[in-house]
């Protein structure tokens, strides 16, 4: 028994191979020494991005989380259309722009959810998750109701 009480007390020490400090400076460090190469050596990937968004309109990185990326945008569009003249046939001016700021909400709702993926799991932060949840549900279905009246 008191040779496990010895073991907990031992602070633990983490040995790396020669260089791992090094190469992990080198790879993520924001120095300037290592972001210059790291810089010069992605602008080819730059440059094929950039030719990508002039001819496609976007590049190959939006696949990677096209999701996260739509959520970023359609609330920047959506809160623009409420500056507009136009709305929808058999509702005011007033209901359209609520209607737009909820589904503005439910985009942000569901990037907040991404962020912080463990919200459902810690009790704590439990109800924070149900609100965003129920915000993401509304804004959804509005978007899909009102999607073909989303222009100015």
């Amino acid at each position: 028994m008191k040779q496990i009480n010895k073991q907990k007390n031992k602070k633990l020490k983490i040995k790396f191979t020669a260089g791992f400090i090094d190469d992990w400076n080198r790879l993520f460090s924001d120095n300037f020494i290592y972001s210059i190469p790291r810089w010069i050596s992605n602008v080819k990937y730059e440059t094929k991005w950039a030719w990508q968004r002039v001819f496609r309109g976007f590049d190959d990185r939006w696949y990677w989380s096209l999701n996260s990326q739509l959520a970023l945008i359609i609330p920047k569009c959506v809160r623009k259309m409420k500056d507009g003249y136009s709305y929808p046939f058999g509702i005011n001016y007033k209901q359209w722009k609520e209607i737009l700021e909820k589904i503005a909400l439910g985009f942000e709702a569901i990037e907040k959810i991404d962020e912080d993926f463990l919200l459902k799991d810690i009790p704590s932060k439990r109800k924070k998750y149900e609100k965003l949840e129920k915000q993401y549900d509304e804004g959804m279905e509005l978007f899909v109701k009102w999607f073909n009246d989303l222009w100015d």
